[in-house]
């Protein structure tokens, strides 16, 4: 047990930090600093698709250098052997990263600080030998064996209000509530953004009935749920956000819900892929209108290429040459918690499961979230996704993949070619 001197020590150095970083957490909304203005793809639209797009960035560049002063100066405090301070110094870094990479907009050091933050896609997974890149052409060419679209709800069939209407009344059967504003807007490039308090919706998406259940999963039971379980500790609020170290993780536990829950569609599952191969294309020079034209080869209309293409390049250079690479952290951050959770589960460790949903952290921070909570430093999570709720279904699933881990399968597939399976002739 920590000494209660030593306890309260950490106590306080814990929350100075937090008040530090949620202030630049604040002051430095990296996506929101990228996002490009509505009048830019009415531009690009307005004159045929025929030269480059034109975005500005306003940058407060007096702003950032002034949190970077604060961090700096916040840096002694964190020394020290303590996990906890370990811990602080990691996303203290990750936080003076980001204000790095929004200085460096538009400059050659762009992709160098966007790769330390997020990776590329040649970032090797759990330091081995697979690329984000291998990972995700391995995925897609399972995937695309299948016929897409031929079931009922992969059709589009909601407009953004329509959809924003559903998720509403979502929002209020949920219990416990979690207080949420829908919103829809002209403002962004991905379909759905979620923060803490609100989720926003581009005015121009179409919606699936599939994707209703998806996006819940993603953004509202994942990203919200997070962040609003970081906003409840006294002493480290900045949970709420957890700096741009946490994006992986965080990014990785909702599509392992979506794909846990079943609501991962082949096309949203090919999305994700596609993204990977786009930071790929332009690493190797692809410039904006290569990548557009790229996409409009895998989309149903001209502008969901744009906006694929547009997150790709927010901050960069649009000759190609270097991206903004957080595209890249969907996959390995669904391999990483997923072994995480496997693990987890095996060693029936509900309480290390239930620290990494206390709020937005990176999965190497789980045992220090978990042991702030056993000393009463860090508050259980308030908000349980559905999917942590049913500890007996987690339990079942988990045991069965851990068994295929360990039998031998090989023969299976020799076992269904000799059924010869693919001659069969069934009326339907």
């Amino acid at each position: 047990m920590v000494k209660s001197v030593i306890k309260k020590d950490l106590i306080a150095t814990l929350k100075e930090a937090s008040d530090v970083f949620k202030c630049c957490a604040r002051k430095s909304k990296i996506l929101a600093a990228l996002a490009w203005r509505p009048e830019v793809v009415a531009e690009f639209f307005a004159k045929k698709e025929s030269i480059l797009p034109n975005p500005t960035y306003l940058i407060d560049k007096k702003e950032i250098l002034s949190l970077l002063e604060e961090l700096k100066s916040l840096e002694p405090k964190l020394q020290g052997e303590h996990p906890m301070l370990a811990w602080l110094r990691k996303t203290l870094e990750s936080y003076q990263l980001g204000l790095s990479l929004l200085i460096a907009v538009e400059t050659d050091r762009f992709f160098g600080i966007s790769s330390q933050m997020y990776g590329n896609s040649k970032t090797k997974l759990f330091r081995g030998e697979t690329t984000n890149l291998e990972l995700a052409k391995a995925i897609s060419q399972r995937i695309s064996v299948c016929s897409l679209n031929d079931i009922g709800e992969s059709f589009v069939q909601k407009s953004a209000i329509e959809f924003a209407v559903a998720l509403e009344e979502r929002v209020k059967k949920r219990k416990p509530l979690i207080p949420l504003k829908i919103e829809v807007t002209e403002t962004i490039a991905s379909k759905v953004v979620a923060g803490m308090n609100r989720v926003k919706l581009r005015k121009d998406a179409r919606f699936s009935e599939l994707e209703l259940d998806s996006l819940w999963n993603h953004e509202v039971e994942s990203h919200c749920l997070t962040a609003h379980n970081g906003n409840r500790h006294p002493y480290c609020d900045f949970l709420s956000a957890g700096g741009p170290r946490t994006t992986m993780t965080q990014e990785g536990l909702a599509v392992f819900y979506e794909v846990y829950a079943h609501t991962m569609s082949q096309n949203r599952f090919l999305s994700l892929c596609n993204r990977v191969e786009a930071v790929a294309a332009v690493e190797d020079g692809a410039s904006f209108m290569d990548l557009y034209r790229w996409y409009q080869d895998r989309t149903d209309n001209s502008l969901d290429a744009f906006f694929n293409t547009q997150r790709i390049f927010r901050g960069a250079k649009l000759t190609g040459g270097a991206a903004f690479t957080k595209d890249v952290v969907y996959l390995p951050g669904l391999i990483s918690v997923y072994n995480f959770l496997k693990y987890a589960v095996k060693n029936q460790n509900r309480i290390l499961i239930e620290s990494l949903v206390c709020g937005r952290m990176s999965l190497e921070d789980v045992s220090t979230i978990a042991w702030l909570r056993t000393h009463g430093i860090v508050e259980p999570p308030h908000y349980i996704p559905d999917w942590l709720k049913n500890w007996e279904g987690l339990l079942s699933f988990f045991s069965l993949t851990a068994v295929f881990d360990v039998l031998d399968l090989s023969n299976v597939n020799d076992y269904f070619d000799d059924q010869k399976l693919q001659d069969w002739d069934v009326a339907i």
